[in-house]
């Protein structure tokens, strides 16, 4: 971003602070999105050859994609503003659809939820629309399937207290929890796979680990979302990877301060599991312009290194 655009964006926050608030923070988050690119450089081919799953990693300086004033001026006004900008943005698709390359392919979805087993990450990527590229990263959101009806019963976890007011819901096909704007919410796989990538990621856990996450994770449905991205603020509202931190304490995801908040980046649990920490690589399902591809876990790493860099090469 230049001088100009940095111009541009100051006199944006001038006017909002005179009455078009909303407006203005439209065009930061706009603004936002157009600076996040990826990081391939002319030897990225011969590079991703050296990367080993056993000591991948990423995010390295999550800071250098945005101009920090203009980062600051917008955390500052995420959780006042953050609703009427949810609103503008993303409004339209709660009547219609996201675009996204798996947007609308029931064989896809299918193909995802028959791997899935109850508490399954799920980390979302969608760069079809603008705002889809402002969180840094391959991946930009993060989900919890909940399973089925069938499965919660085998599991154990059907009959506990925080899930019976959801019976309906989930045998109404809502199995996966969302934390987005405005609250934690119940969804199902044809909307919260309205994106371009899926990747699924299973949690070792015990079983009282699991008991634990099932029980947070449905008395968590109408928690405000953070929309600063923390992962959770004074007031008890989480981020998408916040909810995730919250239901399962012990994955050890990664935390990183970034522009002075505390919170974990969805491309760092995607390293995490390639990595086998805790967590493990399920499937990778690609939206194309005729359908979908599933891919490797060579190929998930090579995706996330052509956004980060391949460590050694930067």
């Amino acid at each position: 971003m230049g001088g100009g655009d940095m111009t541009g964006f100051v006199q944006k926050i001038r006017a909002a602070a005179k009455g078009r608030l909303r407006a203005g923070a439209l065009a930061l988050a706009g603004l936002l999105a157009a600076c996040s690119h990826t990081d391939i450089g002319p030897t990225f081919t011969e590079d991703v050859h050296r990367l080993d799953p056993a000591t991948f990693e990423c995010c390295f300086d999550p800071e250098k994609f945005y101009p920090a004033p203009a980062i600051e001026l917008a955390l500052g006004l995420a959780n006042s503003l953050g609703p009427a900008v949810s609103r503008g943005a993303y409004g339209q698709y709660e009547d219609t659809a996201y675009p996204g390359k798996l947007t609308g392919k029931t064989e896809a979805h299918a193909a995802i939820v028959a791997d899935l087993k109850p508490l399954d990450l799920l980390l979302i990527g969608n760069t079809s629309y603008p705002l889809g590229r402002l969180v840094p990263g391959r991946f930009s959101h993060t989900l919890v399937y909940l399973g089925t009806e069938a499965q919660l019963r085998a599991a154990g976890l059907w009959n506990l207290p925080e899930v019976k007011p959801y019976h309906e819901a989930i045998r109404a096909g809502q199995i996966i929890a969302e934390t987005a704007a405005p609250a934690t919410r119940l969804r199902t796989p044809a909307k919260a796979f309205e994106a371009d990538r899926v990747l699924a990621l299973r949690p070792a856990l015990s079983p009282e680990e699991r008991v634990l996450a099932a029980r947070r994770l449905f008395a968590s449905v109408g928690v405000p979302i953070n929309y600063t991205l923390g992962i959770k603020d004074a007031e008890g509202r989480f981020s998408c990877t916040g909810l995730a931190e919250y239901a399962m304490p012990g994955l050890g995801l990664r935390h990183r301060v970034v522009y002075g908040q505390e919170v974990i980046m969805p491309d760092d649990i995607a390293a995490q599991a390639i990595r086998g920490e805790r967590l493990r690589v399920v499937s990778y399902t690609v939206g194309t312009d005729s359908g979908f591809e599933r891919h490797s876990v060579f190929a998930l790493m090579v995706h996330i290194a052509a956004f980060w860099g391949v460590p050694g090469a930067r």
